[in-house]
């Protein structure tokens, strides 16, 4: 009996439920703002480049070097 509806079934106009109509709808919503610091250069370590876990790191991580 495949292709037969049966009681309790949905409908064909549940499938398009949630399906938004690109020409109706608005504008996308605007992205939340917040994230990351602005500036992550205090934890950069000068001779590798590597980002330490803190700012006030002595020791690079990576490559040992004393920060400056």
């Amino acid at each position: 009996m495949s292709g037969t509806a049966q009681p309790g079934d949905p409908g064909p106009e549940a499938a398009d439920r949630g399906r938004v109509d690109p020409e109706t709808a608005g504008p996308a919503p605007a992205e939340p703002e917040g994230g990351d610091p602005a500036c992550w250069l205090e934890r950069v370590c000068a001779d590798c480049g590597a980002i330490q876990d803190t700012a006030d790191f002595a020791r690079c991580a990576r490559c040992g070097a004393p920060r400056e």
